[in-house]
């Protein structure tokens, strides 16, 4: 394979010039790149035939050399993502390759005694406990909302606001992430070659973004919409670096061409209109190649550019206002002798806005900015023997750090102009480089980020993918956000070079963010496996119980226990947060608000399904994954914490207590016992909060107000002979077990699914013109609105086009979907089995034994105890008709015996949505929702309000227990693709921070009725 860096091809009269050499750009940005065609890239922007009176520079030739070795480095950036350092990125005796021997001696750090560098560096970050991934995003096209196949999309550039990550991308591109949730915002289109660099004004709300294309392109950063283009001097190639001077509000530019460019954004309109358009005409653009009139098609397009983007584009751009030329008084020719790779601007001795920059050529200049001027004053010569190619700057408390080729990084003091030390990585180049309390996070090829203290001694590494880290910025929150391959990913970096792990302890001490504290408790939590039914694991439910009781009593709450009246059963945690305003009444008379939930799980079941291990938190593309993130270990933590924000700003307006039990899904054993062996721990309660349901779709939220109830039901069918026998010997002459109850189970319910069960439907409510009007209009917001949503794409053609949903016979059968799940009753068998194994695999034989477990959901007004009586005594009446048939037919050497147990599970739950309650809590979810719709038409129909066609007998039991006040309200807060019970179970960041707020707001509200 060959060498991504290898010149070879190249000869010295094919080197380009330097003084006034044209470019121009091959047709369309590099999407994609192997090892063979990364010369080809490099040559994006090459030389053409100079005009006459051109003249070359007498500086240029020595220049020539430093661009030789280096030529190719910094672009390899836009494929770096598909190779791997020990095949495309071999350190060889070559000019272009990368020493793998640090030189040890004076101003290197040596390692320590008995450990080398590559020990050093082995040591994950991660895995001790330093150091956690928050999240990882995927910036693949399909994952960006192309439906298309998934094409590589590499990050190469990072920036922050106040609100949003924004990561330029090879494509051009830039992705904008919400900070706060990790969702992705908007993707921004406009460079038609890659995003290589991004710089920001914070004062005015501007980013900087420069591009392949040799434009930089400002934009808003709340409505992130383009506000002007800025066109590069000319020739200058891609644009590889930005700075920005808040002080003196100057944006200043690295080329491709070795050129440092000034560009006045304060006073951009001093230059009149008319001017920019002659100077663009006069340069003989590209974008006029083949134009009779110039000047008419530069008028044309100043007044009307638009980015280049695709019609789908959620509102990136829009129309330009307006477009600016960088002319040549300020612009420094031959800065360096070659590519300028990276700027930096920073205080050296109070001297403020010293520009730092640093190029192929191995050096790093600092000069002095003066307004539009921009003033030399000193080098420093990195030493990087014949890969000296320096990729990246920092610069911490007047020590300034260069990230080389070779992977080294050197460090000098700027005020003596001394290289004081040169850390050797365990990687080659040292693409990008950040600092965060005084430790240096370097990014490298390899995937890996290389950190050190602030005294310079080797911490160990974070990561390691294969994916080179391009690039890295750090929040001031302690957060390091790295780009590279096609990912952006956030890491908790707040206490490295402490010697201090995240545990539980150290957590606490950490000021919440609004949401760093919470996520770090589902963290911990989710590493319990709290499985109920499973004997061994009720030691780990135990452990989660105490978990949920030591964080609610560091929260606040004034009182937290394990309570329990059933020692086989996992325990209930109590919780309590007194109201702010102390009432007069004792506990047991006052009116509260009752949060139920559970901390027990589903097991995990197959763990090759999981993309992640299922009981470690990980966040990836806005979603956390784990068992129990959203049934119900993340929606319960929301409830904690908000309860507890305003239990501290004391602003509670009645008593909230934590029902948190651990049997839910093991049928709520010993629940009704506990509580009512504690009842007067619980007041009065007035709102039984609880989420345990999911949304329709996956964008809007929804009220769910009504729950199917269900009898559980398991039958067997057994032979009075004991054992199983051969069908060729004693076939026909016994009953055959297996043969009955399929004849049985066939006489449950007919072909279409109607239940045969006497006087099954008999007491199911009509349904109303009301509904059918509701349903209507639901169905029309899923078809308009979600149509992406599981539910919806189910009646969707193989092509998935959307519009399908318009139709009125894909509406009616919708809503016949959603009547069927949620309105009209239903029996399900959902296994049947023989006796034993050798029956299960042998075709030869006729079981002794055959049984099959089934289910009945009810709906209102069903009685969930006479429907359970109707099937039994319906089961029992079918099985001594078939055994009286059996018999007409003939003598036959066994009888047959049915075991039949019905168990009522769960009693159908359905509250009224018009009552105070349900409309307090709708208010608070608009109120919540609002900031994330730019419709007020969206807004006004938020909450969809719901059924489900499951069951949680726990709901309506509490509700009858806490008679006649008690209202309970399930507030869903997992999309309907979040996988509850399944493999890759997760809930969306979003969805758990903004049901913080709406608990939140639906008790800091709440009026006693």
């Amino acid at each position: 394979m060959e060498s991504v860096c290898d010149d070879s091809r190249k000869t010295a009269g094919e080197l380009p010039r330097l003084n006034g050499f044209y470019y121009t750009q091959d047709a369309g940005p590099v999407l994609s790149a192997s090892s063979s065609n990364l010369v080809d890239m490099c040559d994006h922007y090459h030389p053409t035939s100079l005009p006459s009176s051109a003249s070359e520079s007498p500086s240029a030739a020595h220049r020539h050399s430093g661009i030789n070795t280096s030529i190719h480095s910094k672009l390899q950036q836009f494929h770096i993502e598909q190779q791997t350092q020990s095949d495309t990125l071999r350190r060889t005796s070559s000019q272009c390759s990368m020493n793998t021997t640090p030189v040890l001696g004076a101003g290197t750090l040596t390692p320590q005694p008995g450990q080398n560098q590559a020990g050093v560096f082995g040591l994950d970050l991660c895995q001790t406990g330093q150091v956690r991934c928050l999240q990882t995003l995927s910036q693949k096209q399909k994952q960006l909302g192309n439906e298309k196949e998934e094409e590589s999309n590499s990050a190469l550039s990072l920036a922050l606001s106040d609100d949003y990550v924004f990561s330029g991308t090879q494509r051009g591109h830039i992705c904008v992430w919400r900070r706060e949730t990790f969702r992705l915002e908007r993707v921004l289109y406009g460079h038609s070659a890659g995003c290589l660099a991004l710089a920001v004004d914070s004062d005015h709300g501007v980013l900087f973004s420069g591009g392949g294309d040799g434009r930089v392109r400002a934009w808003d950063m709340q409505t992130l919409r383009c506000l002007y283009v800025v066109h590069a001097g000319v020739n200058s190639g891609a644009i590889l670096s930005l700075a920005y001077s808040h002080k003196q509000q100057v944006l200043v530019l690295g080329c491709q061409n070795t050129s440092i460019q000034l560009f006045d954004v304060q006073n951009r309109d001093s230059v009149g209109r008319e001017q920019r358009v002659k100077e663009m005409a006069a340069r003989r653009s590209r974008f006029f190649d083949g134009s009779t009139d110039p000047i008419a098609v530069c008028a044309s397009y100043m007044g009307d550019s638009r980015p280049a983007s695709p019609a789908d584009s959620a509102g990136p751009g829009g129309e330009v206002e307006e477009n600016y030329v960088i002319f040549e008084q300020t612009i420094t020719h031959y800065a360096h002798s070659g590519y300028v790779y990276s700027l930096l601007l920073g205080n050296v001795a109070n001297d403020d806005d010293v520009l730092f920059s640093a190029a192929s050529d191995g050096s790093i200049r600092m000069w002095q900015l003066h307004g539009m001027e921009l003033r030399e004053a000193g080098a420093l010569e990195c030493d990087g023997d014949g890969d000296a190619c320096v990729h990246s700057l920092a610069l911490d408390d007047g020590q300034l750090f260069a990230g080389l080729q070779s992977g080294d990084v050197e460090v000098w003091d700027v005020e003596t102009r001394q290289r004081i030390r040169t850390l050797s990585t365990s990687t080659a180049n040292a693409f990008s480089l950040a600092i965060h309390a005084h430790c240096v996070y370097v990014g490298g090829a390899d995937g890996s980020i290389c950190v050190w203290s602030g005294d310079l001694q080797p911490l160990g590494r974070i990561g390691s993918n294969g994916d080179a880290v391009l690039a890295l910025v750090v929040e001031n929150d302690g957060v390091l956000v790295s780009g590279g391959g096609n990912a952006v990913s956030f890491w908790d970096v707040a206490h490295v070079g402490s010697g201090v792990r995240l545990t539980e302890s150290t957590q606490q001490k950490r000021v919440d963010n609004g949401q760093r504290r919470m996520l770090q408790a589902l963290d911990q939590w989710i590493q319990f496996r709290s499985v109920s039914g499973v004997p061994e694991m009720q030691a780990e439910c135990r452990r989660a119980a105490r978990f949920f009781k030591d964080l609610a009593q560091q929260l606040g709450a004034v009182d937290a226990r394990l309570i329990s009246s059933m020692p086989e059963s996992n325990p209930l945690v109590y919780a309590r947060f007194d109201a702010s305003s102390k009432p007069a009444q004792p506990l047991a008379e006052q009116p509260t608000v009752f949060v139920y939930g559970h901390y027990d799980v589903m097991p995990a079941g197959d763990v090759a399904l999981w993309q992640s291990h299922p009981f470690e938190l990980s966040g990836r593309d806005g979603y956390l994954y784990g068992r129990g993130v959203s049934d119900d270990k993340g929606p319960v933590l929301a409830a904690l914490f908000a309860v507890a924000d305003l239990a501290a700003a004391g602003q509670l307006p009645l008593t909230v207590v934590f029902c948190i039990e651990g049997e839910e899904e093991h049928g709520s054993v010993g629940l009704r016992e506990t509580m009512d062996a504690h009842r007067a721990l619980f007041g009065v309660p007035r709102l039984i909060l609880l989420s345990l349901s999911y949304w329709l779709g996956e964008t809007t939220p929804c009220l769910t107000y009504g729950m199917r109830g269900s009898i559980r039901a398991s039958l067997q069918i057994e032979s009075s002979r004991n054992a199983d026998v051969h069908a060729g010997v004693w076939g026909g002459a016994v009953n055959e077990p297996l043969a009955c109850l399929s004849h049985l189970l066939a006489r449950l319910a007919d072909s279409s699914g109607h239940v045969l069960v006497p006087g099954f439907y008999d007491d199911v409510r009509s349904v109303s013109d009301q509904e059918k009007a509701d349903m209507r209009r639901l169905v029309h917001w899923v078809a308009q609105k979600e149509p992406r949503a599981p539910l919806a794409r189910a009646l969707l053609s193989p092509t998935h086009s959307p519009s399908e949903l318009s139709s009125a016979d894909s509406q009616s059968e919708l809503s016949s979907q959603l009547m069927q799940r949620w309105r009209f009753p239903t029996l399900t068998v959902h296994h049947m089995d023989v006796s034993t194994v050798a029956a299960r695999s042998n075709a030869t034989l006729v079981p002794a034994a055959a049984q099959a477990s089934l289910s009945v959901r009810v709906v209102p007004d069903q009685s969930i105890d006479g429907i359970a009586a109707s099937l039994r005594a319906h089961i029992e009446s079918v099985f001594a008709e078939i055994q009286t048939q059996r018999r007409q037919a003939g003598p036959t050497l066994d009888e047959l015996r049915l075991h039949l147990d019905v168990k009522p599970h769960a009693h159908w739950w359905l509250a009224d949505p018009e009552t105070p309650v349900y409309q307090a809590a709708a208010q608070a979810i608009r109120k919540v929702w609002a900031d994330a719709s730019d419709s007020k038409e969206e807004t006004a129909h938020i909450p969809l309000l719901i059924r489900e066609g499951g069951s949680i007998p726990a709901v309506p039991w509490l509700e009858s227990f806490f008679a006649p006040h008690a209202v309970a309200v399930n507030l869903p807060m997992g999309q309907s693709s979040d996988n509850a019970h399944l493999d890759n179970e997760r809930i969306s960041l979003e969805n758990l921070m903004r049901g913080r707020q709406i608990i939140h707001h639906l008790i800091q509200d709440f009026k006693i009725q």
